[in-house]
């Protein structure tokens, strides 16, 4: 049965009781008397006050859902409200988070062109620092641009129906949204921070360096076969791919596997060597795409200028991959002694 226009938004929790009461304030705040809103809120098992402060807003304010279910990680509980959504559109909010008072007005707007989604640009909100405007998109213009987390866009039901969140893996965003793309015929992009995402929280999945980092490689290569099987690996699902492979894992990834491996050169030149060598199996094209040529400011930003060369020095020899990694180091010193 078709679903009525309107917005369900998710709310997976666990173990958040310092942050619970902001994010639930913040939609009360944002959603106002608006219609047609529904509040999904997931608790996955959490062990501390967290469900008790969920379910006590659930019991005073009509538009909440609140569901209890075993632990199953970020993934499942997505997946689990998704079972419960009323409405044709669905956002997911993750619980540490809040939303910006505009939030759900901008929505309803952008829902009246019917769109398959709709991006928007998000706060950086991290302790002891200004508060930064990220970009929901590199390229307004380029839907395969997009940054893959699952929070910053809005997006019809029924895409759901052909993609899942991945259970029990980090990244998880990343196997979702690169997917969901093959679905998109039109989006609608809102130049406009609609989010605020709590930036290196202690305790988070992405501020704990761990082996899980390396959910990044599988995540893509499902992408990748995702692609491979549904027979579109061509033309702008190509180049789009290949860019996103070269971005998360060749600087995100790289420097998470700096952070990961520290001092052992070796053991982190190895990885690097096998990422490169990933890359160029699946794109030997790679350096001549044209979003990795056009993204300038990002990359010179962290590398410097003859960008895609650096990129390739890494991992090609020891002494290239050494050479490259202290100019990276000593020019984004800042980044990586407050990440140490």
């Amino acid at each position: 049965m078709e679903k009525i226009n309107g917005l369900s938004l998710i709310i997976p929790i666990y173990n958040v009781e310092d942050y619970i009461e902001e994010c639930l304030l913040s939609v009360i705040e944002s959603m106002g008397e608006l219609p047609n809103i529904q509040v999904i809120l997931v608790d996955d098992g959490s062990k501390d006050s967290s469900g008790r402060i969920a379910k006590r807003y659930a019991d005073s304010h009509s538009k909440f859902l609140y569901l209890l279910k075993e632990n199953g990680g970020l993934s499942d509980a997505r997946n689990y409200g998704l079972d419960y959504v009323q409405y044709a559109y669905v956002a997911f909010l993750d619980s540490d988070d809040s939303i910006r008072s505009p939030f759900f007005e901008k929505i309803f707007e952008a829902i009246e062109g019917q769109p398959d989604m709709i991006i928007f640009d998000w706060l950086d909100i991290e302790e002891g620092r200004v508060s930064q405007v990220v970009k929901g998109m590199d390229f307004a213009e380029v839907l395969w641009s997009v940054q893959p987390g699952a929070w910053n866009k809005v997006y019809k039901t029924k895409l759901f129906e052909n993609v899942k969140f991945p259970k029990g893996q980090v990244f998880e965003d990343v196997g979702t949204i690169y997917k969901l793309l093959h679905y998109i015929d039109h989006y609608i992009y809102i130049n406009q921070p609609l989010y605020n995402y709590r930036k290196n929280r202690k305790g988070s999945i992405l501020s704990t360096v761990s082996p899980s980092i390396n959910d990044i490689y599988s995540v893509l290569e499902d992408t990748y076969r995702f692609y491979i099987d549904q027979g579109a690996l061509n033309g702008e699902n190509r180049k789009g791919l290949c860019y996103q492979y070269v971005k998360l894992l060749c600087w995100s990834n790289m420097y998470r596997q700096l952070q990961f491996f520290k001092y052992n050169f070796w053991g982190f030149y190895r990885k690097m060597k096998k990422t490169r060598q990933l890359i160029y199996n699946r794109f030997p094209d790679w350096k001549d795409n044209e979003y990795l040529k056009r993204n300038v400011i990002f990359f010179e930003r962290r590398l410097g200028e003859n960008y895609i060369k650096k990129l390739d020095c890494i991992g090609q020899s020891p002494v290239r991959t050494f050479n490259t990694i202290v100019f990276i180091v000593t020019k984004n010193r800042k980044k990586f002694v407050q990440a140490n």
